[in-house]
C-alpha cells in the first residue's frame, strides 16, 4: 500500500503555515507509526494532519483515493465529511442570526409553518434536545425505498402528525439528523437563498475554501465529481476493499439519498485547515457567535446534557484534556466515508482526519489521545 508525506508547500503559502512549530513538539515517527497500524488493520486510509499555531506538525496520506486505478491522494481530493457537516449548518445559523435575519431562540415553526412541533425552538434543533421521533426508530420504515428521500418527505412525514415528539423540548439530549435536515430549511427560508447557494456565499467564500461544497445529496454517484474519493467498506472474508455503495447492506445510501443539512457537505483537509483558522481570526464567525457555539448545552432542569458522556454545543462535542485544555471535536461516518475534526483552542492545536473508508470503531482511532501519551 502507498504511504507517503504530502507535499504541503502550496497549502501553507495558502493558509499562511509554516512547517515546524516552536513551542509544540511531537513525535511524528510514533504517530506515522500509529496510524500506520490502522491502516495496515484495515481500518483507515486516507489524510491525517496535526497543526499548531503557524505550523504543520505533521501530515501523511494512507493507501489511495481509487484503489482500481491506484489513485494517490492530493490536497484537491473530496471526501464526503458526512456529521462533521453539522458544524456548517449550525454556523450557517449563527451567520443569519448575526445579519438580525432570526434568534436561535425563535420557534421552528415560524420559518416553517406546517411545522407541527409548536415547542421546538430553533436551538433545541442546534444542540440535539429538540425530542423529535427518532428518525431510524421510527420513521424509516415508513419510506419508500423506491425513490430518493430527502428534507422534504422528512417534513412531510413530521407534518402528518403520526409520529409524536418523545419528550418535551430541552428536557433530554439525543443525537438527532433529522433536527439538522430541518435547520438547513429553517436556513433558507431565513435567507430567501437555497441551501448550497447560502453555505458557499456565506461560509466556503469567505474562507476561501474553493473545494467545499454543501451538496443536495449524500450518494456519491449523484454528487458525480472527478475529486471525490471512492469510499470503500472492507471486505474481511475476502480481504479486500469493496466500493460502499455496491454492497447490498448499504441500499439505503440510494433510498436516504436527498437529505441535506446533517451530513452532506463535501471538503477537503486543505480547506478544513482554512475554515479552523478563519474560526481562531472570527471575521465570518464572530467571538460571541464561537462562544455560544461552544457553551455546553443546559437542559431545563439547569444540569447539563450529556452527550455520550461529553457536552454538547451547537455542532460540536465539548470536552476537557488534561494535557491540552478545552476540547472541540466532532466525527462524521457514512458508508465509504470517515472524518473528525478536533481544536484545541486552549494550545492552538488542531487535528484534522479524513477517510474514504468506513471505520466501524471510528473512536478508537484517536489523534488527541496519541498525542497525549507523548507529553
Amino acid at each position: 500500500m502507498v504511504k507517503h508525506i504530502l507535499s504541503f508547500a502550496w497549502l501553507l503559502s495558502l493558509v499562511g503555515f509554516h512547517t515546524y512549530g516552536q513551542n509544540f513538539k511531537i513525535d511524528t515517527a510514533q504517530l506515522s507509526q500509529y496510524l500506520g497500524k490502522y491502516h495496515e488493520q484495515n481500518q483507515f486510509d486516507g489524510i491525517a494532519l496535526v497543526a499548531y499555531k503557524d505550523s504543520i506538525l505533521f501530515s501523511k496520506t494512507y493507501g489511495y483515493a481509487n484503489n482500481e486505478l491506484k489513485m494517490p491522494f492530493n490536497l484537491a481530493t473530496k471526501f464526503q465529511i458526512a456529521s462533521l457537516s453539522k458544524q456548517f449548518t449550525a454556523f450557517g445559523v449563527l451567520i443569519l442570526e448575526q445579519e438580525n435575519k432570526l434568534k436561535t431562540e425563535d420557534y421552528v415553526y415560524h420559518y416553517l409553518p406546517k411545522f407541527p412541533f409548536k415547542e421546538i425552538k430553533i436551538k433545541h434543533l442546534m444542540n440535539h434536545t429538540s425530542g423529535l421521533p427518532n428518525f431510524v426508530g421510527t420513521m424509516w420504515k415508513d419510506l419508500d425505498t423506491t425513490i430518493v428521500n430527502g428534507n422534504k418527505e422528512m417534513l412531510l412525514m413530521l407534518e402528518s402528525n403520526k409520529y409524536p415528539l418523545q419528550w418535551p423540548p430541552g428536557s433530554r439530549w439525543e443525537y438527532s439528523d433529522i433536527g439538522y435536515c430541518t435547520l438547513a430549511s429553517v436556513i433558507e427560508k431565513a435567507s430567501g437563498m437555497n441551501f448550497k447557494e447560502f453555505m458557499n456565499e456565506s461560509i466556503f467564500k469567505p474562507a476561501e475554501m474553493t473545494n467545499t461544497s454543501a451538496e443536495f445529496s449524500t450518494d456519491y454517484r449523484a454528487i458525480n465529481d472527478p475529486e471525490l474519493a471512492i469510499g470503500y467498506i472492507y471486505d474481511s472474508t475476502n480481504n479486500k476493499r469493496l466500493i460502499a455503495y455496491e454492497s447490498p447492506s448499504n441500499s439505503f445510501i440510494y433510498w436516504l439519498g436527498g437529505f441535506y443539512g446533517d451530513g452532506s457537505i463535501v471538503s477537503t483537509v486543505a480547506d478544513l485547515l482554512k475554515w479552523d483558522k478563519a474560526l481562531y481570526q472570527g471575521n465570518i464567525i464572530h467571538p460571541e457567535s464561537l462562544k455560544k457555539a461552544m457553551t455546553p448545552t443546559t437542559l431545563n432542569d439547569g444540569k447539563l446534557a450529556d452527550a455520550w458522556g461529553t457536552s454538547y454545543g451547537l455542532g460540536w462535542f465539548l470536552y476537557n484534556s488534561e494535557n491540552f485544555g478545552s476540547v472541540q471535536s466532532h466525527s462524521g461516518g457514512h458508508p465509504g466515508y470517515s472524518s473528525r475534526m478536533t481544536r484545541c483552542p486552549d494550545k492552538d492545536l488542531s487535528i484534522i482526519l479524513l477517510s474514504n473508508l468506513s471505520i466501524p470503531e471510528f473512536w478508537n482511532l484517536n489523534i488527541l489521545k496519541e498525542l497525549e501519551k507523548q507529553q
